[in-house]
């Protein structure tokens, strides 16, 4: 089988027409077993056929507590066979068709871009390497080279920044991808020096960095231990978004890194405004302990940090979601819908009717733009 490692690594793709229709940026895939075996080596085709990867479903982490029944996909997008997300017919039928939209970012959560499996041990490295490069070229080969609307956030060995970076380098030219993804629970804070490579890596290659929301990373899903309940998760799960984001500006790593570009996915929005004005008035009265911070806390995130509208709160009164939005940033906000899970976001629904028209563009397609790097039409 050719693969995209031995094709040229610039293909002749259209560029996504997002002066037009909308930009989704939380679409996620899921490659067939068999399909994605193809593209790994014979060794770890093997190693994964007689020992697995310590999951429940062939290559697919399915087996997290909690957890919701069919893997909390919605009914109507399981294909006649394969996993929701594996079909592209159904991705255009269902979602870039019939919402319009034109640029459509792929998270493809592999069991090989997490650092650990929640129930287990460590991934071999080098195994979670093969998986991921494997996850790349089944998304580049079989979405986005025959739908020019689909783009790659392609997965990394994360824990691994040397298999990481090169995994970046490997593929960062390439017109299919346009971010690197990462999950939110990581082994260490993101602030922390071991993913500099990373992220050297990622500006070198002009890419920004998503990360989901993520169940799974070996850590407990709250501050406190392992969530008993689904509900208990679901409403719990921005604590992960949280510590990173304190991490990643109380280290200093946006001064570092000025040009680093991060989006969190799957989050939520209005969580993000009290901790920001709470951050901002510890800093005040604690800034000793971090004097080489250039800027207040508040600014880094205006300049540095995006999130994603689902699950997006609503509130009794419309107007406070607008207030929600524009108090953390109106600029750094972009649609997901999230498709195909069950709890999917229409673009022509997530807004109450009173929603100012002009924020809904950025948020559907503007904000896109610019955090992509996409205003010269790349």
């Amino acid at each position: 089988m050719t693969t995209i490692q031995e094709r040229p690594r610039v293909l002749d793709l259209p560029a996504p027409k997002v002066t037009t229709g909308i930009a989704d940026v939380d679409i996620h895939p899921v490659p067939p077993a068999d399909a994605l075996t193809a593209y790994l080596p014979r060794r770890w085709r093997e190693i994964v056929r007689e020992y697995g990867v310590r999951t429940t479903n062939g290559l697919f982490n399915l087996g997290e507590y909690p957890q919701l029944y069919g893997g909390a996909m919605r009914a109507d997008t399981w294909p006649e066979t394969g996993f929701p997300g594996s079909d592209l017919d159904l991705i255009r039928k269902q979602l870039l068709d019939l919402y319009d939209v034109q640029l459509g970012v792929l998270q493809c959560i592999s069991p090989g871009g997490q650092a650990l499996n929640p129930a287990s041990q460590a991934l071999r490295p080098e195994l979670a390497d093969a998986l991921t490069r494997a996850v790349n070229d089944w998304q580049l080969e079989h979405l986005v080279r025959p739908e020019p609307r689909l783009r790659a956030a392609i997965s990394v060995a994360f824990e691994s920044p040397d298999l990481a970076t090169a995994e970046i380098d490997r593929l960062g030219s390439h017109l299919g991808v346009v971010a690197v993804l990462g999950l939110s629970k990581t082994r260490d804070p993101l602030g922390s020096r071991r993913y500099w490579p990373i992220y050297e890596a990622m500006i070198a290659n002009g890419l920004p960095m998503q990360i989901h929301l993520s169940q799974g990373g070996g850590n407990p899903s709250t501050g406190t231990g392992w969530a008993s309940y689904h509900t208990e998760y679901h409403v719990g799960q921005v604590q992960s978004f949280q510590s990173q984001i304190l991490s990643l500006v109380l280290s200093g790593t946006f001064d570092r890194y000025p040009d680093l570009r991060i989006m969190f996915v799957e989050g939520n929005v209005a969580h993000f405004v009290p901790l920001m004005q709470r951050l901002d008035y510890h800093w005040e009265t604690l800034r000793s302990e971090v004097p080489d911070l250039l800027r207040k806390p508040s600014e880094y995130l205006a300049d540095h940090i995006w999130v994603s509208t689902q699950p997006i709160d609503e509130p009794d009164k419309p107007a406070h979601l607008v207030e929600y939005i524009e108090e953390f940033g109106a600029d750094n906000v972009l649609f997901a819908s999230d498709y195909p899970h069950f709890d999917f976001d229409a673009p022509d629904a997530i807004f109450p009717p009173s929603f100012p028209a002009e924020l809904k563009d950025k948020i559907l397609r503007g904000n896109a733009v610019r955090f992509f790097g996409l205003e010269d039409g790349a």
